[in-house]
């Protein structure tokens, strides 16, 4: 008898560590597990006219931990660099830098990605173009690693500047 309730013990502490496992890889351990981006799409970009383009772009979601990341819920004199067909965008992480614009249909997409310091930084932007202005259909930041995890989603408009 004492050895069947041994065998039942130890397979349910099994069981138990085996969820307990699954579950961690689900959430990431809790040491700022990764947190993903969506991918840009498309063709190579040709068509599109060189500029800088500003304006302010509203936080639409936010995941994970508020410490990290803008702290604010807007982007004020948000900053969008056409060259080339390629984007840069003034940003906290700096991971859309002279980075190759895609298009599909008449949207426009770019991603970028960077570790420093044991962190990993990540950034997103799909847009449209009218005329002098672009839409920004959504634009993801995304930090992770040391404590903690963010993962912030915005849009807004953006006005190309005369300079």
């Amino acid at each position: 008898m004492k050895s069947k309730q041994i065998i039942i013990m130890l397979l349910s502490f099994i069981i138990l560590f085996a969820i307990s496992c699954k579950n961690d890889d689900k959430t990431g351990g809790g040491s700022g597990g990764s947190v993903d981006v969506p991918t840009a799409t498309g063709d190579p970009a040709t068509d599109l006219t060189d500029g800088n383009y500003t304006g302010t772009l509203n936080r639409t979601a936010q995941e994970g931990d508020p410490d990290y990341g803008n702290q604010g819920t807007t982007f004020n004199d948000f900053t969008l660099s056409i060259a080339n067909n390629s984007l840069t965008v003034t940003s906290l992480f700096n991971t859309l830098n002279k980075v190759q614009i895609l298009k599909s249909g008449n949207e426009y997409s770019a991603n970028g990605e960077s570790s420093v310091d044991g962190g990993s930084y990540k950034e997103y932007i799909k847009f449209t173009v009218s005329g002098d202005t672009i839409t920004v259909v959504e634009y993801v930041m995304a930090v992770s690693g040391g404590a903690g995890s963010v993962r912030e989603t915005y849009k807004g408009t953006l006005n190309k500047s005369q300079n």
